[in-house]
């Protein structure tokens, strides 16, 4: 332990510099990467649903989620295929909505027992070995629907199922990836923060500890004191012992500080680049604006609920005369507005808008396509990616404005469902803060992209200014 000093202090200040980019880069990056699997098993839950190859869980809408919970995987039999497999997928998609707005993506967070259970969830459907003849019954099943779906389908479906199977399976080996090396960070967290926590306490004894089995018997002594309610890994606390006292010991902290170390992508043409790659940039704030799919697809399908709740007048004789007289005549229905009460963020003044229901909900319905279009690297994305810089940007900025103006509309609606709504149906009413928060927290990020792009962009106007090349300036 004596020639230990140096080691110690080094591998906490790699254990906060890994810990810092596990934080702000590769957790954001997992969390992307779920929302990308929940916008494709989402689309394709609804058109099996669509097609009654599955039977959804009526009651799906009205579950509380509070913590990961695996889909049921007990056998059933066959001819129960569309209401079991429905259940059991309704429960994944659900579950799968839940990480990507519930559940925090830190470190703090995402201990080695819930990484264990999200792996386990992971593997609720192997997407890549998707077949009817799987060994495993989830799997199994679905490969039984999609086959299925497939053999009554035109060729573009067939395409389309196929493409959603592929780009689920890609998604969730990128996504077990992540958690690997997560798993293996958390292990290295786990042991240095025994070694801070026990080998710098006043009671640690150093003597006791210049031996192997001293070192141990001292951290059993320490740990519950100084670990908390953190469970003791015999496994972890002897690969302590073996890096403090193992004749390969230097060996194998090299490895540490090797599996440390922060990876850094490095295209080989950026040496060719005179500075940054600002239409790279301006893509990420694209990116970020197709991170709202998921977000508005269950606002799209909240709202809906909600409407029919707030119009589910009970109807009296003369209305219901009025309403079978315009259908025998083919009379337009009036148009359905609501009148919401908006206040404005910065000057707190509040003023009244009349939301036209229909136009709406048409417009929130094309914002999910386009959204989804870019979350899937689909037609919309092609199209945006081809356009120049100005255009790009253009488009970020329209978005984000009606992102904002979204929010503001889609809060005052949520207030005035829970106002408004029959007081029988209102337990119904499905709260929208959630998706709320979401949308806030994608706003925040749409903007940060946009304006780390537009600092650049600046940068490099003033120095064309000053006659300046960008290569010349670094």
């Amino acid at each position: 332990m004596e020639e230990s000093g140096n080691f110690e202090q080094e591998l906490q200040e790699a254990l906060v510099q890994k810990a810092e980019w596990f934080n702000n880069v590769q957790l954001p990056q997992t969390l992307g990467d779920y929302r990308m699997l929940h916008t494709i098993v989402k689309n394709l839950f609804e058109l099996l649903s669509k097609k009654s190859l599955i039977i959804p869980d009526p009651y799906r809408l009205d579950k509380r989620i509070s913590e990961i919970i695996l889909p049921e995987s007990k056998p059933f039999p066959e001819g129960d295929i569309a209401k079991e497999l429905g259940l059991r997928f309704s429960d994944y998609e659900l579950m799968l909505d839940f990480i990507c707005t519930n559940f925090r993506f830190s470190l703090d967070n995402l201990t080695l027992p819930k990484i264990k259970k999200l792996t386990e969830f992971n593997a609720s459907f192997e997407w890549d070995s998707l077949s009817p003849n799987s060994a495993k019954v989830n799997t199994k099943a679905l490969g039984i629907v999609i086959s299925n779906a497939k053999g009554a389908a035109q060729p573009v479906m067939v395409s389309m199922l196929s493409d959603a199977i592929q780009k689920s399976a890609d998604c969730l080996k990128k996504i077990n990836i992540e958690m690997a090396e997560l798993v293996e960070f958390q292990k290295e967290m786990y042991k240095g923060q025994i070694r801070k926590n026990v080998f710098e306490n006043p009671s640690f004894n150093k003597e006791a500890a210049a031996s192997a089995d001293g070192e141990l018997g001292e951290i059993k002594r320490l740990f519950p004191k100084t670990m908390g309610k953190i469970p003791l890994y015999t496994d972890l606390v002897n690969d302590i012992i073996q890096e403090d006292f193992a004749e390969d010991k230097d060996k194998r902290r090299a490895a540490i500080f090797q599996r440390l170390q922060i990876k850094q992508v490095v295209k080989k043409e950026d040496h060719k680049k005179k500075g940054p790659d600002t239409k790279a940039l301006v893509l990420e704030s694209v990116f970020a604006v197709g991170g709202l799919a998921p977000t508005i697809q269950t606002l799209h399908s909240k709202l809906d609920d909600d409407f029919k709740l707030l119009f589910a007048k009970k109807k009296g004789f003369f209305s219901m005369l009025a309403a079978a007289i315009k259908k025998a005549f083919k009379l337009k229905e009036k148009e359905l507005t609501v009148d919401v009460s908006i206040k404005d963020a910065k000057s707190e003044m509040g003023r009244t808008e009349t939301i036209k229901v229909n136009d709406f909900m048409t417009g929130l319905a094309q914002k999910e396509r386009i959204y989804n279009g870019i979350a899937n690297r689909g037609p919309e994305f092609n199209k945006i990616i081809s356009a120049n810089e100005e255009s790009i940007l253009g488009f970020v900025t329209k978005q984000l404005s009606e992102a904002k103006s979204l929010f503001s509309i889609i809060n005052a609606l949520d207030i005035h469902f829970k106002k408004e709504v029959d007081v029988i149906n209102r337990p119904k009413v499905k709260g929208l803060q959630i998706e709320l928060s979401a949308l806030r927290n994608s706003i925040v990020a749409i903007n940060k992209k946009r304006g780390e792009y537009l600092s650049v962009k600046e940068e490099q106007e003033q120095m064309k200014k000053l006659g300046i090349a960008n290569n010349e300036a670094k």
